[in-house]
């Protein structure tokens, strides 16, 4: 089944190929005319001729090409060269063209959202509509049960108090960016441990979730330790840094570059 990756790289190989139709249509707008034949076998000196068969007064060898017209046969070789490139991606081209348009026309979306709502409560899709996932996971979260106090009344731009202006940061960044996220979300670790992250952030292009992790006092050698340690814990049940846990860090002294934030939303989340 082609998913939305699937459409999006079609279409951006389409737009490839286009460009290129329009480069070698303008290339063999400004090719010299007629064809290349080359007459050449083992031992002897290879001869380039210039073929123009409207011109019947020419022989049918054409005009003969010597070594102050080499240039001549490099563009009437990289004309023949470029004609059938044209041909290929005009193929190309349309073949593109047409599976696009059928996938859009009758996409998994489509095919589910034209059921009556009666029907689609009856039958279990095979492929879920985004609004509808994303749906789903944000109702799956636990929230709110995390009963370590907030000290500062700030808040992001979404309304959630949050404990710290860092975690705001973040926060806002994944809500101006539109990435779907939920705040301090319950997390039960497979030793079964209750854990509180700070966000949950869902990529829903690729559909994959990854919590979210500001650690804000690494210079302090017993927050550093316990968090090193949570790191390790998160991994054990199948987080791991890069996949499935994203982190942010600072010191007292050193607040997180903002470009890092940025880097990690455009690889992971985006």
């Amino acid at each position: 089944m082609l998913n939305n990756d699937t459409i999006n790289e079609l279409k951006r190989e389409e737009r490839q190929i286009a460009y290129l139709e329009s480069k070698l249509r303008e290339n063999l707008e400004h090719a010299p005319e007629g064809s290349l034949r080359v007459n050449g076998t083992t031992g002897r000196k290879t001869q380039f001729y210039q073929y123009i068969s409207e011109n019947r007064d020419m022989s049918a060898g054409g005009i003969y090409l010597g070594k102050d017209k080499y240039d001549v046969a490099k563009k009437l070789a990289q004309k023949g060269y470029d004609v059938k490139m044209l041909e290929w991606a005009k193929r190309v081209e349309y073949r593109l063209k047409n599976l696009i348009e059928s996938y859009e026309q009758n996409t998994p979306e489509i095919i589910y959202n034209n059921l009556s709502e009666i029907k689609r409560e009856m039958v279990v899709p095979y492929y879920v509509p985004d609004d509808v996932f994303l749906e789903n996971w944000l109702h799956k979260w636990v929230c709110d049960k995390n009963t370590f106090p907030k000290k500062d009344e700030i808040y992001s731009e979404r309304g959630e108090q949050v404990r710290s202006k860092s975690e705001k940061i973040i926060a806002d960044k994944l809500y101006f960016e539109g990435i779907p996220y939920v705040y301090e979300p319950e997390v039960i670790l497979d030793d079964g441990e209750r854990v509180y992250p700070d966000f949950a952030a869902l990529n829903i292009r690729t559909r994959k979730e990854y919590l979210f992790e500001h650690f804000g006092r690494m210079d302090e050698i017993g927050y550093c330790r316990k968090n090193i340690r949570k790191i390790e814990e998160y991994a054990l049940s199948g987080y791991t840094l890069g996949d499935g846990l994203l982190a942010t860090f600072e010191t007292n002294g050193n607040i997180f570059d903002t470009r890092y934030l940025d880097a990690l939303v455009n690889r992971y989340l985006k």
